[in-house]
This record gives structure tokens, sequence and C-alpha cells, in this order.
């Protein structure tokens, strides 16, 4: 009796010591999960605040960058093209060396033509582009891809008016379209309020994506499967370009225009003081310097015989009233194209130029030293063009650049962790400034990283066993 009362009471205790058993296995499991978790909770934001500093890194050595565009794009001078395709002062620059990881800025912009291999370590100059404020006579449809249509709807979609062009289109196409809106009726404030005007497309304005070579749409992680974009109409037309109606040196021009402009201290010849004199005495204006060369005056002597005076601007004085006379009141100069860094397909939509001379241009500079080039009196001089066509072509042009756009890849090795960023800067006298900045890390690694130098990395960052990361 009494082992049968401690077997049921041992019958009894099982459940219950059976139960303790779960709990504490159960309260073991939940504790490691607990540890688990909390280590991997550490482990990811360890790795978190290491991907941060990575990404502000590579953010610091981009704008390195930018500031070392500002300062080769201020210092240059009239003529000069450094800043065109520098390598030794835009590729693979070392910024910082943190012990672990060697940190890099690489400053680049599309080369010239169609390319999408052609790239140039540099900036891209704004005034060798079409101010599409500030050309109202230009032959838009002389660009590639540019349809009359287009170029009349351009028009109409700054000008003041709400007289459509023929093919253009005014306010009242744009108030007929399913989701209407008020055209700008004045200067555009970015190049993509095109994509606004009837007929500009994306694909138009800034070129379609060329296929990569995985065929997928995946987001590329290197130059092998990120081609660069086909280039579109934005290589041809901007609406940052401008420059101040000063000398090369900073002072302001004479305007001969006015009665109580002095001469500037510079050698003129005798007979242009009394041609200044004589066109004052007359009340006859010039709105443009170059309307002195070889010009002539018919004005009455004492005793009213008609005679004529000449300027006695040539060759040889051309260059120094370019330089420090003005025909304007206006203290700046908007959309005047460079000579100097203009495409032939630009040039050919000035008013005037054919492509026959926008070649014979593009050829004769490429043998021009910078001090031939400080302003575009070498056109004349070099015989490119006679005096009539100077004159003509003169107001329409500059020898000098101010803005400028590219872009700008910051980057580290080993790891590879880069951002790049678009920018565009203005460097006119009395100015320096960033005038936008873009992050445009999203579009991926635009070439493989690494270069040729003591200073930069012996190979790509894209190398076996090392994942290329954005920042």
């Amino acid at each position: 009796m009494k082992f049968r009362a401690q077997s049921e009471l041992q019958s009894a205790h099982r459940p219950a010591r059976a139960f303790v058993l779960i709990a504490i296995l159960v309260l073991v499991m939940l504790l490691s999960m607990l540890a688990v978790s909390l280590l991997f909770r550490f482990k990811a934001e360890d790795a978190a605040a290491h991907a941060s500093v990575g990404t502000e890194q590579a953010w610091a050595a981009a704008l390195s960058g930018v500031e070392e565009a500002l300062r080769v794009a201020a210092s240059a001078t009239s003529g000069t093209v450094d800043w065109q395709d520098n390598p030794g002062a835009f590729r693979d620059r070392l910024v910082f060396d943190d012990g672990s990881e060697r940190w890099f800025f690489t400053v680049f912009s599309p080369g010239a033509g169609d390319s999408l291999n052609a790239l140039n370590y540099g900036l891209t100059d704004e005034a060798a582009k079409l101010n599409v404020n500030a050309s109202p006579d230009a032959n838009l449809e002389k660009l590639p891809r540019m349809t009359p249509a287009m170029a009349a709807a351009l028009r109409d979609f700054i000008d003041e008016d709400d007289i459509p062009q023929p093919e253009g289109a005014e306010q009242d196409y744009y108030s007929a379209l399913p989701r209407p809106y008020t055209i700008r009726n004045g200067p555009l404030a970015s190049l993509d309020e095109l994509l606004l005007v009837r007929g500009f497309t994306a694909e138009l304005l800034h070129g379609a994506a060329a296929e990569r070579e995985s065929g997928t749409n995946s987001e590329p992680t290197s130059s092998s499967s990120n081609a660069r974009p086909t280039r579109g109409l934005s290589q041809f037309l901007t609406v940052a370009s401008y420059e101040p109606d000063v000398a090369n040196d900073g002072t302001v021009r004479v305007n001969f225009n006015s009665p109580d402009a002095e001469l500037p201290a510079v050698e003129l010849p005798p007979a242009f003081t009394n041609f200044l004199a004589a066109l004052r005495t007359n009340g006859i204006t010039l709105s443009h310097p170059a309307y002195l060369l070889e010009a002539t005056l018919p004005v009455k002597d004492a005793k009213g015989v008609e005679t004529e005076i000449a300027s006695g601007i040539g060759k040889a004085e051309l260059a120094t009233v370019l330089e420090r006379f003005t025909g304007s009141a206006a203290m700046q100069l908007t959309g005047l194209v460079n000579v100097n860094t203009a495409s032939a397909v630009v040039l050919t939509t000035l008013p005037g130029i054919d492509e026959p001379l926008a070649e014979s241009i593009v050829s004769a500079r490429r043998s021009l030293s910078p001090e031939r080039r400080t302003t575009i009196a070498w056109l004349y001089q070099e015989g490119v063009v006679d005096a009539v066509k100077f004159k003509e072509l003169a107001p329409l042009l500059t020898a000098r650049s101010y803005q400028f756009t590219f872009q700008v890849i910051g980057y580290g090795l080993p790891s590879g962790r880069f951002r790049v960023l678009e920018a565009g800067i203005d460097v006119a006298p009395g100015t320096r400034r960033v005038t936008y900045l873009r992050d445009v890390t999203r579009r991926g690694l635009p070439f493989n990283l690494g270069g040729e130098g003591d200073d930069a990395p012996a190979r790509s960052a894209r190398r076996p066993g090392k994942e290329v990361r954005r920042g």
C-alpha cells in the first residue's frame, strides 16, 4: 500500500518536472536568441557606421575635386585651355591616406564629339555652347536632331510675345494639354526647362542610355556594365554663359560712345583719337569696337569741303582696341561664344558662319599660341576672315571662359567606395562660386578606378575579391 502511494505521488510530480525542464529550455533558447540578436545588431550598427564613414570620406574627396576645379579655372589666363584636359591636375589625385584606406578624386567631362568613350580629365566650357537665352538669331535647326519645329517652339517658349512662329507653339498650345502649364516667356533658369518645350524629350536633350553589356536593366557597378550614354543636345546648349565687360587684367573698358570717357593709358595712333573726336562731334555711336577696324568717316573741314578720315585701326592695333574699349554701357555680356573652344557644330549656328568657315576657324586655332588667342583679333590677323566678315562676327564671339561644368568622383582604395558629383562653377572676376552641385552616384561607377602615377592607385578598384561599393 505504501509503495503504491509513493508510485502515485511520483507519477503526479512527473508532469511538473517536465514542465520545469521545458520552461528552462525555452528560457535558454530565448536568451540565446536575444544574445544573437544583440550581436547581430551590434555588428549591423558597426557596419552601418563604417559605411557611413566611407560615404562621408568619399563625399569629402569629391568636394576636394570641386575645389581643385575652382582653383584651376580661376587661375587660368585668357587664351589658355589648361582646364580642358589636364590629367596632372584632375586625374587620380590623392587627398588623404588614413592608414587603411587611400582617398582620391578624379575630375572628368565628356570628350569632343558624340563618342561614348571620349573622356577629358578636365572641365566643359559653357562659353563653347550656344546660350538659348541670348541667341535669338542663331540657326538652332543646324544642330543635330534639332528640327525647325523644335527650334520655333523654343523661340516661342522664351520670347515675351504671344504670337506663334510658323511651326511654333505659344501659350495656347500648352493650355490645351491634358496637364496644362504656363510657359516661361523669358530666360530659362536651367537647361532642364527645355523638357517643357514641345518636341523636346529627355533622350534628345541628355542622350539615350547606351545598351549595357549585360543586357539587363540592373544598376551597373563597373564601367564594363555601364557604357557612357550617347550625348544629346545639351552638349551644344547652355543657359549659363556670360562675362563682365572688362579687360583681361580686370580694368573697366572705356566706352568710346561716352563723351566724358577718358582714353586708356595705352599707345594708340593719333588718327584714332581724331576719329573718336569726329564720332562724338557728329553724334555717331558704334555698338562694338570691331566696327573701328579699317573704318572711315566722311566729315567736312573748316571750309565745308567733305573729306574722309580713317580710324587708324588695322591688324596691329585691333587686339588693343578690342581689349580696352567697348561700345556698350552694360556691365555684363551674355551668351558670347568662345571662338577658341566652340565646336564647328556650334559655330555654324551663328549668323554669318557656314560649315567651311567653321572648319577653317577650328583648324586655324590649333596652331596658335595662347598669347595669340587672348582676344578674337586673331580671326582677322591670321587671315581667316576679312575686315567685313570680322565686323559681322565679332559681336557674337569671345576669347574667354568663366563658367564650367564637370563631374567628379571621390573614391577610396582598397574598398572601392565612391561618390560621384555633377557640378557647375563660375569664376568670373569678383566671383568664385559653385553654381550647382548634384549627387549622381546612383548612375553607377563611370569608369574603372585607378591610374598611373606615384600618388595614384596602380590597379583598378574592380579587383577579384574586392567589392566596388557606392558611397
